[in-house]
């Protein structure tokens, strides 16, 4: 039995972390010189902004629905994907690291495990874990 996790919407969660004030608000993620969208969560899809997005011909539409737009940070990518991925390979020796926000553990013995309880309890510590000694923004931050 394998279990397969993929982070969602990787990028713009790991800015999230840094700036919880951003939950719910579309956000994208651009390139190596800002040219093209690389990363965008739920709130900037249903906005109708497309992967690979140029980023100056989207500048009205990220106005219009204040669009949080972040350069792209890559060590802090890497830093969360490691911390993650070690998270992760706590709950099995046998850890398949397939991308910066995805991996396969093979599960041995978990055969009458709730493997929905499992993965959630996964989940929770995912997040507890990846959000402890995080400064938060003071009520006064300005973005």
């Amino acid at each position: 039995m394998y279990a397969l996790i993929d982070c969602n919407n990787f990028y713009s969660s790991c800015e999230r972390v840094f700036r919880p004030d951003l939950n719910g608000k579309p956000i994208v993620v651009l390139s190596n010189n800002d040219g093209c969208v690389i990363a965008r969560n739920n709130e900037a899809k249903a906005c109708g902004i497309p992967m690979g997005a140029v980023a100056f011909q989207y500048k009205e539409v990220f106005e219009m629905h204040h669009v949080h737009v972040f350069s792209a940070n890559f060590s802090l990518y890497g830093d969360m994907s490691n911390r993650i991925m070690s998270i992760l390979g706590e709950y099995s020796t046998d850890q398949e690291i397939c991308s910066i926000d995805e991996c396969l553990l093979k599960l041995k013995g978990y055969e009458y495990f709730d493997f929905k309880q499992f993965g959630s309890k996964m989940r929770e510590e995912v997040f507890k874990l990846t959000h402890r000694n995080i400064r938060k923004p003071s009520p006064n931050h300005s973005p």
